[in-house]
């Protein structure tokens, strides 16, 4: 079983100093292959007995057993499967089949009424989704913000309006800052929508409506480069503009629609 698979078997009994442990770890396995236990626990900000929980909850013996596991995965020679590629179009398409089908009034009347409306999202792929959001509803007369960067996002907080939205959009679910953000617009009691894969991250848990998808990790076939299809996000906002032009269109229809 490779490290990747011990985290997800044992995903249920992990909590959040865990996530961002095991975040820092799968984004770099190199670099953590030659750490020290103090060195792993000082980049990401938590003590070293953490470090030692986490391991035993992913059912290995301690730290040295970890980095065995890293030395397995560095040394593995990883090829292209081809099976990556069909395997990837099903997803899509599940995803698909999910827009399509799901109920969505209830993000479509947060867009309707909000005063204003914010998109956040964690990394470039998430910003890009981001603006394409933006680009699109702004057909609709929506306008959307994209908060770029942490002073802007700390300028936002400072001024937030009960009626604001707030659309954060993460890879993993499990990000610090988007968790941190999502858990202080929850107390907040600032409606939200949580865009990301899996259905089991912490995103999902302080976020009002969440949108999740499947993508696989698969290698590329040089070295221990893994890859995931990142076109679900885009696929969500075109089906999300979609549907809410269906949702408009009936609204107006009844002549509830002003």
């Amino acid at each position: 079983m490779t490290l990747d698979e011990l985290v997800e078997s044992h995903y249920d009994e992990l909590n959040e100093n865990d996530l961002y442990i095991w975040q820092y770890i799968f984004h770099h396995k190199t670099e953590c292959q030659k750490m020290s236990i103090q060195q792993l626990a000082h980049a990401c900000n938590v003590s070293h007995t953490s470090i030692i929980r986490f391991t035993k909850k992913i059912g290995l013996d301690g730290y040295s057993e970890l980095k065995v596991y890293l030395k397995w995965s560095l040394n593995k020679q990883f090829d292209f499967d081809s099976y990556s590629m069909r395997h990837s179009s099903d997803e899509l398409k599940r995803t698909l089949d999910v827009m399509e089908n799901r109920d969505l009034d209830h993000i479509f009347h947060n867009i309707d009424t909000a005063g204003r409306i914010f998109l956040f999202g964690t990394g470039e792929v998430q910003n890009h989704a981001a603006l394409e959001f933006k680009r699109e509803f702004a057909y609709r007369h929506k306008i959307m913000h994209v908060i770029e960067g942490n002073t802007e996002l700390d300028t936002v907080l400072n001024n937030i309006l009960p009626d604001d939205f707030f659309i954060l959009i993460s890879l993993s679910g499990d990000n610090e800052r988007v968790v941190t953000l999502a858990k202080y617009l929850h107390k907040m009691n600032i409606q939200t929508l949580g865009i990301a894969r899996h259905k089991r991250n912490l995103l999902s848990q302080y976020v009002d409506d969440y949108i999740g998808f499947e993508t696989s990790d698969f290698h590329t076939g040089f070295q221990d480069k893994s890859y995931c299809c990142t076109g679900h996000f885009f696929l969500i906002v075109n089906m999300l503009f979609l549907r809410y032009l269906e949702y408009c269109s009936l609204k107006e229809s009844n002549g509830s629609f002003s």
